[in-house]
């Protein structure tokens, strides 16, 4: 069976499991209850957790979680300018955005941009293992390795890895030459996939209303390769043709900002209507956290007699 068909059924199941169950719809909590908590964001392109998970990000972070962001592939095709060029300013952007999204750091693997389908998954997954292990990552916001419609190879590669490295990570005898220099196992216990192209599943809507104007923040940081300075751009071509539109101000910065806003957010406002947020993103969710008491402590606990 090829990764098409495979892809093909485990995505059914998902949609399945979608229509059979309810959405859930994830508001932002009061305070910070995740303090301690540590998440990472995982995606292979500099613009994809800016334009699909940025406002979960923030909101996290806002709850109190500390987050990192690993960039796997090296974006030398994002860009007009030279591949040198393309990965520095990809580079330097990506840095930017994380630091708008408030990031504790940031980690470029540096593979060849839409060559990933050509790596060693295995050498992929073990540097996330490694990442994972060392941060003690609780949960994993990622590309949904299963979803269909996605033609771009560093993103399937990506969702794949990040996917079998969250499973792997708390069993011991994977790479136990970690344990040697005391990175210890640990449980990735929640994921949150993308949601990228329409039709793909997903379970869970967040709101990010009080955090759209950091994802628009992001997102304008996004030039080489992410729409970023699409206002900018608009506004002087129109300049040149002796026009201009109010939308876009005075300045190149409002100019990107209010582009981003009017036209790279539609989706969101078009998914947080229907609950009654001004803006959401969704995902496919999953919780992997081991329950406090297992059926068989409760079955112990009612049937055990006691022998002394």
């Amino acid at each position: 069976m090829n990764r098409n068909s495979i892809a093909s059924a485990a995505a059914g199941a998902m949609l399945a499991q979608v229509a059979a169950g309810e959405v859930t719809a994830e508001r932002r909590q009061r305070g910070q209850p995740h303090k301690g908590k540590v998440f990472a964001a995982v995606h292979a392109h500099s613009f994809e957790v800016p334009h699909y998970a940025a406002g979960l990000c923030a909101k996290l972070i806002s709850e109190g979680y500390a987050g990192y962001i690993i960039r796997t592939s090296n974006d030398q095709l994002g860009g007009d300018r030279t591949i040198g060029e393309n990965v520095l300013n990809n580079e330097q952007e990506h840095l930017k955005m994380a630091s708008a999204l408030g990031f504790k750091d940031v980690f470029d693997l540096s593979y060849r941009h839409n060559r990933m389908n050509g790596i060693s998954s295995t050498d992929l997954r073990g540097r996330l293992i490694l990442i994972f292990r060392m941060l003690k990552v609780d949960t994993v916001i990622t590309f949904n390795p299963w979803a269909l419609g996605e033609e771009n190879p560093d993103r399937w590669v990506t969702g794949r890895a990040a996917e079998e490295a969250s499973a792997m990570s708390s069993i011991a005898n994977e790479y136990p030459e970690y344990l040697e220099a005391g990175i210890m196992p640990h449980p990735v216990s929640e994921r949150y996939y993308f949601h990228t192209r329409p039709g793909q599943p997903f379970n869970r809507v967040v709101d990010i209303s009080s955090e759209v104007e950091k994802k628009i923040g992001a997102i304008v940081e996004c030039k080489s390769h992410g729409g970023g300075n699409s206002g900018s751009l608009l506004r002087a071509r129109l300049t040149k043709q002796g026009r201009r539109l109010a939308l876009l101000g005075s300045e190149d910065r409002t100019a990107d900002r209010e582009y981003v806003r009017q036209f790279l957010l539609e989706d969101g406002r078009q998914y947080g209507k229907p609950y009654k947020f001004a803006y959401a993103e969704r995902f496919y969710y999953m919780d992997r956290r081991e329950p406090a008491r297992s059926k068989v402590d409760e079955y112990v606990e009612r049937n055990a007699a006691r022998t002394g």
